[in-house]
Formats: C-alpha cells, structure tokens, sequence
C-alpha cells in the first residue's frame, strides 16, 4: 500500500507551495519556530497538511487567522461525520480514507479534515491515512498540481485508487472462497465470507459518503474554481466506477454466502433422512427386543436351545422386510 506517511516537524507532517509552471515546491516550516507567521502561499496555492495527535498543531490552527474560523472548528473537532461544504470563499469538510495499516487491519478506517480556499489547503489527520499520503508522495515526485481544486481532484483520484485496490484484494478473497466452494469446502468459509462482507459494507458506506459529499459540493463550488472543474468531476467519475466495482463484489459474496446456507442445509436434511431412516429400521428391533426381555412366563423359545439363533433370524427378517418396504414406497 505504499510508505507511511514522513514524520513530522512541529506536527506538520508536509507543506508544498503548489506552481503551474513546474513541479510543487517543499515548504519547510515549523510551526514552533514560527508561531505568529505564515508560510508564502505564492500565486498557485499552499498546502499544509498536520497532524492532529500533536497539539502544537492544534494551537496553532486554533491561532491562524489565515483560516476562517467555522473552519478551524471543523479542523479541530471529533466528528467523523463526512460532508464537504461551501464556507465562504473555500470550502470546509471531512473525507472518508482507509489507514496505512488497512491490510493487517481491515477495520482501520479514518477521516482526513480539510479546508480549501483559494490560496490555501489546510489538512490533518490523526492516523497515517492512505490517500493523503499517495499525494504528498505524488508531489515529492515531480507532479504539477497548479491549483487548490487541482489538489482536490488528485486527492479524489487517489482516494479512488486506494478504495479500488482494497475492493480488488477482496475480490480475490471472495474468488479464493468460490474455488473452496467448488470443492466442496465449505465448513469453515461461511466465517471467512461474513467477515468480507461485513468490511464490504463499510467500505461502501464511506465511499457513498465520500460521494455524495462530493457531489453536493461541486454542485456549490466557489467562483474562482470554474477552470478546474471538469477534473473534478472526472474524479468523481472515477470513484463511482469504484463503488459499481464494491456493489458487483459485495453482491457476489452475498450470493456465496446463500450457496454456503444452502449446501450446510442440504447436508443436514441428507443427515437427517439417514437418520429417519435408520430410526424406522430399527424400531421393530426394538419392540422385538423389548417384548423378549420382558422375563415373565409364556415367550416363545424360552427353553429352546436355539431360541437366541431363532430371535436373531426374526429380527433380521423384520429388518429387510422394513427396507424392502421404506424400497417399495420410494422412500429412499
């Protein structure tokens, strides 16, 4: 899934001051030295980007006046609630993202808090998320980001990527799970299918989430994003292709899972008629059994020597003749 994400300075985890004329430039800057000042956003835009665990970037976006203030609210707040609205000139909000670690934790999912303005990007986390850091590695590399929505599409586009190479490795899961299936193993895949499942449904609530957020917010861009939405929108694009690929895998494991259910259901009523059927052979059996050990004068062959031989015959007889007639009725 990529490197974890650089550690911190000041608990700014990277900067880059984004140009249109060549690739984004590093900003080091640390927020300790200097706390009353701002880094030069130049003519494109600037990206800062915390991290939220360290509290001196907690005090100190609680202290940029760079920032409006219902934004460093949202930055600063607990809610993972995902929505990404107009505020003011900018716009405000939370995405949904998977944790660096998603394969050894396929529960870690996490949230990465943004405000964009014309000029300026600032975001934070508090767990080493994906996506963000398929961006910064993407800058650090050469890539030509020339506006602050520009740095939104990208971010789309890698979130699309991280969702759809964790919707791939679970679609090799549930393939693996239909081979077992096939060969008839299917004891111990119900566990392994459910679990798939279970991560299914979160993964396509945070992508329809992340969605609609997005959705709502192209729909109430500010005026000076009017050049760059066309990208935007390809990289919504691109995220719906991704949960069209989560729907057809979620349906999969839900349709294996029934074949599961129903095969466990089928062995259990074979089960069972075997044993009704070993029950109905074995009941005359047992009366004869029973009336012969009832030990009171008058039973048959009582004195005879061969009289256990004689009981033994009779019960075999009754026993085939039970067969012969569960045979004779199609019974089994």
């Amino acid at each position: 899934m990529g490197m974890f994400e650089i550690a911190d300075t000041g608990g700014m985890i990277c900067g880059f001051r984004l140009r249109a004329d060549g690739p984004a430039q590093d900003v080091q800057w640390n927020v300790d030295a200097a706390p009353d000042t701002f880094p030069d956003p130049g003519r494109h835009g600037l990206w800062l980007h915390f991290n939220f665990v360290d509290s001196r970037a907690d005090r100190w976006i609680a202290q940029c006046g760079q920032i409006p203030e219902e934004a460093r609210e949202l930055l600063l707040d607990s809610d993972p609630r995902i929505r990404l609205e107009p505020l003011g000139q900018g716009l405000v909000g939370v995405l949904g993202d998977l944790h660096h670690d998603f394969e050894a934790d396929p529960e870690g999912f996490g949230v990465l808090r943004l405000y964009i303005g014309e000029k300026l990007i600032v975001s934070g986390r508090r767990h080493p998320l994906q996506s963000s850091d398929r961006l910064r590695r993407e800058l650090r590399g050469g890539e030509v980001i020339a506006s602050t929505l520009q740095w939104l599409s990208h971010l789309v586009q890698h979130m699309a990527e991280t969702f759809g190479s964790a919707v791939n490795d679970l679609n090799e899961t549930v393939e693996e799970v239909e081979d077992r299936i096939l060969q008839g193993r299917v004891a111990d895949e119900g566990k392994e299918l459910g679990r798939v499942r279970r991560i299914l449904a979160r993964l396509r609530r945070l992508v329809g989430a992340n969605r609609q957020a997005l959705i709502h917010a192209r729909a109430r861009l500010p005026g000076w994003c009017e050049g760059d939405v066309a990208q935007l929108r390809m990289a919504i694009e691109r995220l719906d292709a991704v949960a069209q690929d989560l729907e057809l895998v979620q349906e999969r494991a839900r349709l294996l899972q029934e074949e599961i259910a129903g095969r466990l259901n089928e062995a259990t009523n074979r089960n069972l008629y075997l044993l009704s059927i070993v029950t109905a052979v074995m009941l005359p059996i047992t009366l004869i059994t029973g009336m012969f050990g009832m030990n009171v004068a008058g039973l048959p062959w009582l004195q005879d020597p061969e009289g256990f031989w004689k009981v033994c015959l009779l019960m075999a007889f009754v026993a085939a003749g039970t067969l012969l007639l569960l045979r004779w009725r199609r019974l089994f």
